[in-house]
């Protein structure tokens, strides 16, 4: 009975979205697809790759590459080429949104600091609505307390979800929905937690908040009533022919997305631009963050498993390093390669968006792409494929155009001793 009532709930919920939601939609302008990759793609990939490409309409694939020149001081200026960039055709970012929510994050606590915060300050969350739970001792952490240190790290490193989560309460809705405005990324939407069973009401309110030293308070945050009440620019988003709930009921039409995070693939591009390129962007388009965080998260960011402590992770290279990589793809023997990136990966959806950088050979370029992997076109199936299409794409995308930029020549060749020199700490 219970099963029958929450398939008619999401019965009605979906006609209701049909019949209501179509007046918040906004036009969508895409930019017409790169020559230059399209003859790429053509000339260079497999025939896999040339499969995959030939089907947008099966793969969903959207695809934002960054070149980058700089000059003889060094600046950076951009040039992207987009290929079939297709905003209002909706996927789930999954956790590609522990990127802005750790910029955000660590913005947020360049404000503090006047109280004698940073990174590695301990907090705690206390509870003060349902679907919120207090957080206790983080014992990989060497104060034996979480920290928007440890939330970040475990974030970029093995994309934990209850760091997001941790991330998003301290942060707030409106926190998120005003700066990623006032930064242009008017499109963006983070807007829930990792969380089941809660609903949308319990995104709205966010937990309350305290950072301590010594058992002396330093900043309490109270509870978040969120003001705003955002939604999926484009109004009526779906994915799926059909879905599967967390109970395993199976609903035979697509799933609503309109009230889920959102992340355009140009805007999270962009947002890899200004952390690593700030130069490029005007300067009301940068985080007002402190350096040293801005460098924090760039080594996260960058790091193999391996080399992180507190805690310890044994994972290899490749894990959660998909263009280039994929499921343990060799790097050039000639190389010295470093990968700052972030990955999504859900429903069948496959994304990645990645600062590649040979400090060796001074090549550089930002990418970021996206390919949806489920034949069956169910959601929540896990019947999906990842392993033979996805992760084969997303490397050879990576090589091939790694491999145009070691070949392209450069008046100013890329170098960065500071970037470097991140990872001999």
């Amino acid at each position: 009975m219970v099963g029958k009532f929450r398939r008619l709930k999401a019965f009605v919920f979906a006609i209701a979205v049909l019949i209501f939601g179509a007046s918040g939609a906004q036009p969508v302008y895409e930019p017409e697809d790169s020559k230059w990759l399209h003859e790429l793609f053509r000339s260079k990939g497999s025939t896999l790759f040339k499969q995959i490409i030939d089907q947008p309409e099966k793969y969903r694939y959207q695809i934002v590459y960054s070149r980058i020149d700089r000059n003889r001081k060094g600046i950076p200026f951009i040039t992207t080429h987009y290929y079939h960039l297709n905003k209002s055709s909706y996927f789930y970012p999954a956790s590609l949104v522990k990127f802005p929510a750790s910029l955000l994050a660590l913005q947020k606590l360049t404000s503090l600091k006047p109280y004698g915060i940073d990174p590695e300050t301990p907090l705690q969350f206390d509870s003060a609505w349902y679907c919120q739970t207090r957080s206790g001792r983080d014992e990989t952490q060497l104060t034996g307390w979480p920290s928007v240190d440890a939330f970040v790290k475990k974030m970029m490193l093995v994309s934990d979800n209850e760091s997001y989560n941790r991330t998003y309460e301290f942060l707030g809705y409106d926190y998120i929905a005003d700066n990623l405005a006032a930064k242009g990324y008017h499109d963006s939407r983070i807007i829930q937690r990792f969380e089941f069973p809660c609903d949308t009401l319990s995104s709205y309110i966010t937990n309350p908040v305290c950072f301590f030293q010594k058992g002396d308070t330093l900043y309490f945050q109270s509870a978040g009533f969120a003001q705003k009440r955002l939604r999926n620019p484009y109004g009526d988003v779906y994915m799926g022919s059909r879905y599967y709930d967390a109970y395993g009921n199976l609903y035979p039409f697509p799933r609503s997305f309109m009230f889920n995070n959102f992340l355009p693939v140009d805007e999270l591009n962009r947002m890899l631009i200004s952390l690593y390129l700030p130069e490029a962007l005007p300067e009301d388009k940068r985080w007002d963050m402190d350096a040293g965080y801005a460098d924090l998260l760039k080594r996260y960011m960058g790091m193999w498993p391996r080399e992180c402590r507190n805690p310890a992770y044994g994972y290899a290279d490749h894990y959660k390093k998909y263009l280039m990589m994929g499921k343990g793809a060799p790097l050039p023997d000639s190389s010295d390669i470093r990968i700052f990136n972030v990955v999504g990966r859900a429903f069948g959806l496959l994304a990645d968006c990645a600062y590649v950088v040979d400090f060796k050979n001074k090549v550089e370029f930002c990418v970021t792409a996206v390919i949806y992997c489920n034949e069956e076109d169910v959601l929540n199936s896990d019947r999906y494929q990842y392993e033979t299409i996805g992760l084969p794409f997303l490397t050879e995308l990576g090589q091939m155009l790694y491999h145009e930029e070691l070949s392209r020549e450069k008046r100013y060749p890329f170098s960065n001793a500071d970037l470097r020199a991140l990872f001999a700490k």
